[in-house]
């Protein structure tokens, strides 16, 4: 098919045709940088400024090269660290920072429930910055993450004691801060009451406790009335403090003002094993939405995505789409399928009952769901050929298995559909889409209908 053909294509499908790029082979441009360790992360970050007006171009890793919009001035990295070893983490972070050294504000973003190699990240991006102090403020409170006295809390429970210490692949075993970052690293961790802060001139991390959106915007004019903002480090909440202490050039950007999605069927993808996206799995479940699940041993297999089975998958859930305007589809943990027949799961679970086979939520011995969520996306591009749609796509790793199954070279971040969901453009050579993402430990139990319902009837 020639170019031609295909833009026509696309515009009779709806989608947008992509904006002129710019190769940026500078970083001049650029006013802030923010280095997030997964990629459902820098979204969440990245959001925080477009829905504000600012252009933020997401990366889904560190590049030798960009193609992003002329009126760019966030730059967000996918570091990818997060399931890496401390030492692999360090070397990313420290070559981010090389390479983009010459950007003046640089921000840290950490996961608001502190899974990943925090300790090792922040000395990275301390030595990088040249830097010997550094704030942190890892408070998120629009969605319950709270810090007093150095403890991070979840909804009021220090988050060893929630969920997260049930987290398959980044289980929390701590909350206390300072011994988190110990693990990783040997500089000194000084905590501070919320507005709190020390004229001296000590080295090391600053964790500032803070309760309320309120108090992180006091964190923040206290730290920028010193001068302290050059480099810092949190996660997606104090992004958004940052906002009136960056001085950014553009305050309207041509992708806060995106026409809303035209109705289309949602695809959900879920390669998160996250207790939180778990539940929102089965309450859509329970609601009727239809889900596949597929077993981890085929995804495992290049050959599998060719065969007869694999197409029977595309065409069922293409159907489901057309039929019903959603449906489910991921791994079989993530979907909390009851067996391996890679089958519509509300058949499977209801011939397995009849059956009296009880219910095995595990996942196939010796294969990490890290390694076969991402493997989801190769799905994707067959289901899109047969049913034009929206996709929303629970877990960074699944996210970059999708950017890289359909060619998207970056994401666009437009508004939220609420806390930690994000509604974003995903940009390729010759084509966008639209997309919601989330991380696995994001949004309430109604989260798909929500997004569902956000998507049929956008309002901006």
């Amino acid at each position: 098919m020639n170019m031609q053909k295909f833009h026509k294509c696309n515009r009779l499908l709806g989608y947008w045709q992509p904006a002129a790029l710019s190769l940026i082979v500078n970083n001049t441009m650029f006013t802030l940088l923010i280095l997030a360790d997964d990629l459902t992360g820098a979204l969440d970050s990245g959001v925080q400024f477009a829905k504000n007006g600012i252009t933020a171009g997401v990366l889904p890793g560190p590049p030798s090269q960009e193609a992003l919009p002329e009126d760019t001035e966030v730059l967000v990295i996918n570091t990818n660290t997060r399931h890496s070893a401390p030492e692999a983490a360090r070397l990313v972070i420290r070559n981010c920072m090389e390479r983009y050294r010459a950007i003046p504000y640089k921000y840290k973003k950490t996961d608001s429930t502190l899974r990943g190699n925090i300790g090792a990240e922040l000395e990275a991006f301390m030595e990088g910055a040249g830097i010997k102090r550094i704030p942190f403020v890892p408070a998120y409170p629009d969605l319950g993450r709270t810090t007093r006295g150095g403890i991070q809390f979840l909804r009021e429970k220090p988050i060893h004691e929630t969920e997260m210490a049930a987290d398959s692949l980044n289980p929390v075993r701590e909350s206390f801060i300072p011994g988190i970052i110990a693990r990783q690293s040997r500089i000194p961790v000084r905590c501070f009451a919320s507005g709190a802060l020390s004229a001296g001139g000590e080295g090391g991390v600053m964790v500032f406790d803070s309760g309320s959106n309120g108090e992180m915007a006091a964190v923040a004019a206290a730290l920028h009335e010193r001068n302290l903002l050059r480099a810092s480090a949190g996660c997606a909440g104090f992004a958004e403090a940052l906002m009136n202490f960056i001085p950014f050039k553009r305050l309207s950007s041509p992708v806060s003002m995106t026409p809303p999605p035209a109705p289309r069927p949602l695809l959900v993808v879920s390669g998160s094993v996250n207790p939180v996206s778990l539940g929102q799995v089965r309450a859509a479940l329970r609601e009727g939405i239809r889900g596949f699940s597929l077993p981890a041993e085929k995804l495992c297999e290049d050959i599998w995505f060719t065969s007869a089975e694999a197409g029977t998958v595309v065409k069922q859930c293409s159907d489901a789409l057309r039929q019903d305007g959603i449906c489910l589809i991921g791994t079989n943990r993530a979907l909390g399928a009851c067996c391996t027949c890679g089958f519509l799961y509300n058949l499977c679970a209801k011939r397995n009952k009849l059956l009296g086979i009880e219910a095995q939520a595990g996942q196939t011995a010796g294969v990490h769901e890290e390694n076969i969520s991402g493997r989801l996306g190769k799905l994707v591009p067959g289901i899109l050929r047969e049913t034009p749609l929206h996709l929303a796509v629970f877990g960074g790793d699944t996210l970059l298995g999708i950017m890289d199954a359909l060619c998207f070279d970056y994401i666009l971040p437009i508004r939220e559909i609420g806390p930690g969901i994000v509604l974003a453009l995903a940009r390729g050579k010759i084509n966008e889409m639209f997309i919601v993402t989330k991380s696995g430990a994001f949004g309430g139990e109604g989260a798909i209908t929500e997004i569902w319902n956000s998507l049929r009837n956008p309002v901006y």
